[in-house]
């Protein structure tokens, strides 16, 4: 960085000094004498000086903007930079390389093909009616009552609740089969005096 300090001094120091030179040209073609100092006035000095200013300022600022671009490139052309370079280079060679072109242009034909088929134009075509039938179904009030539901669900079903429901199944099990067994004979008993008669 302090290369593009001392760089930047010596552009404006090299383009101010001939136009500092030259925006103020001997009356005559004379060639320049110094003892000719003795007749300039001071007020002349400083506006030169001060005109001299305002022209270097935008030259100033452009040099500035140069220095931070070059900063930018200099991180750029970093051992770091050029390493990342090179690491992007050969992995977009690779590819690039022949069967990996072969089957992205594979399958950018087969997307192509589906998108294009009919089946798909029939799909996207019946979507607005689909949805216009849906979207009844689909109301503020649903939705809050589906999520209090799974709210309540996710509650409930703990490791322990999930176990001991378990339990209790296989627990009457064997009652349900004993008590289906004596509803089967009541029935049986009850229908039968009936079924001659039928």
């Amino acid at each position: 960085m302090h290369f593009f300090k001392i760089f930047l001094a010596a552009i404006v120091a090299a383009l101010t000094l001939p136009a500092m030179l030259m925006a103020n040209p001997a009356p005559s073609g004379n060639v320049f004498d110094a003892r000719d100092l003795s007749d300039i006035e001071l007020r002349s000095l400083h506006e030169l000086f001060d005109r001299q200013a305002i022209n270097t300022t935008g030259l100033i600022g452009l040099l500035t903007s140069l220095t931070q671009s070059l900063a930018g490139i200099e991180q750029l052309l970093s051992p770091t930079g050029i390493s990342n370079i090179n690491e992007v280079v050969t992995d977009l060679a690779v590819l690039l390389k022949a069967p990996t072109t072969d089957q992205t242009k594979s399958l950018l034909g087969t997307v192509s093909n589906l998108l294009g088929s009919s089946e798909i134009s029939q799909l996207i075509s019946g979507l607005p009616a689909i949805l216009s039938s849906v979207s009844g179904l689909l109301t503020p009030a649903l939705v809050t009552n589906v999520t209090d539901i799974l709210s309540g669900a996710h509650d409930l079903l703990t490791p322990t609740f999930v176990s001991e429901t378990k339990g209790l199944i296989a627990d009457v099990a064997p009652l349900v089969n004993a008590i289906s067994q004596v509803i089967s004979a009541l029935l049986s008993a009850i229908f039968r005096p009936v079924l001659p008669y039928i």
